[in-house]
């Protein structure tokens, strides 16, 4: 596929979901009956590079999959979107990712993951594509793969002028020298409070918009220029340290059925915008209208919402908060 001039790049994972939709999340040791099974195609990586395609963007995407059923499934599907997969490692001796999934009645999920061949990404295999890296527009990575195949990707990437963005999920100590390479971390609230405490950083006793902005502001003193935290239905806050600046950007009201996969629309709609030129706070409001459609679908990328919706939507949220 003939690479185009302005691209995004994902680099992270690619998982078969096998989801179950319950009445409500069973407790330890509990059975719950009565759901309903569905298979998506999901994974961070897969689902970001849809998101980004889906928004209007040239997008690459390096990752490690099985040479299995699933894995063949993913490839059909990555290939329909638009999606340049010729730089996805088919691996014949692991298989392809596999998450289960529960989902109840209001959205709300808890996910266990298989790895498989995600987590055979090496550090190598990067290594062989330095100039693609180098040479996008925007950079946008998961924490599916290691942690030594993270590293290598941005000490790559910062050798070029590519946007570097991290998306610390699922949440695992990250050394400070890979921060200092990063130009923006996108983590939810959770995440953001955990890698804090993971940094070394005492626990805050101040709460709320004071704790994150705070949180924020230290972590960005590691290097990180711009600190965005997703907070669900409440929207998001971003931190600008060049400016100095705290934005809070509002959520768009909706009836959730599924948040599987609202979290990597949102972060590959960012990654997309950025692309195109927008500004950081113009691509979150462009995140957030395509994140506000995505939890009311059900699946992973199933549920990411085409350029023209998330156009719509984003008229509606300038209406609402302008």
């Amino acid at each position: 596929m003939t690479i185009a001039k302005n691209y995004v790049i994902v680099i992270g994972s690619s998982n078969m979901d096998l989801n179950i939709y319950l009445e409500r999340l069973p407790k330890s040791g509990e059975t719950v009956t009565g759901g309903t099974f569905k298979q998506f195609l999901g994974g961070k990586g897969a689902n970001q590079s849809v998101a980004s395609v889906r928004s209007g963007s040239d997008t690459l995407f390096i990752a490690k999959i099985g040479r299995d059923a699933f894995g063949d499934q993913m490839i059909s599907h990555l290939r329909n979107e638009g999606i340049n997969i010729d730089y996805i490692i088919r691996d014949p001796n692991e298989p392809s990712g596999i998450a289960f999934i529960i989902i109840d009645k209001n959205g709300e999920n808890i996910i266990s993951v298989a790895p498989g061949a995600n987590i055979k990404l090496k550090p190598e295999d990067i290594e062989k594509h330095a100039d693609l890296l180098k040479n996008a527009n925007t950079l946008l990575v998961q924490m599916e793969i290691s942690i030594d195949t993270i590293d290598e990707i941005f000490s790559i990437a910062s050798k070029g002028k590519v946007i570097k963005i991290l998306n610390p999920a699922p949440l695992k100590p990250i050394p400070v020298d890979i921060l200092k390479k990063v130009d923006i971390i996108i983590p939810n609230q959770g995440e953001l409070i955990r890698l804090y405490s993971l940094l070394g950083f005492k626990e805050l006793k101040i709460k709320g918009y004071e704790k994150m902005i705070k949180i924020s502001k230290d972590i960005s003193r590691l290097g990180v220029r711009d600190v965005i935290t997703t907070l669900g239905n409440k929207g998001s806050l971003i931190y600008q340290s060049e400016l100095e600046e705290t934005t809070k950007i509002p959520a768009i009201k909706v009836q959730a059925i599924d948040t599987v996969g609202a979290g990597d629309c949102f972060n590959g709609v960012l990654a997309s915008k950025l692309n195109q030129g927008e500004n950081l706070i113009t691509s979150v409001k462009y995140a957030t209208a395509a994140a506000s459609i995505a939890v009311t679908r059900r699946g992973a990328q199933a549920s990411i919402p085409y350029l023209h919706e998330i156009e719509e939507k984003y008229k509606e949220f300038n209406r609402l908060f302008n």
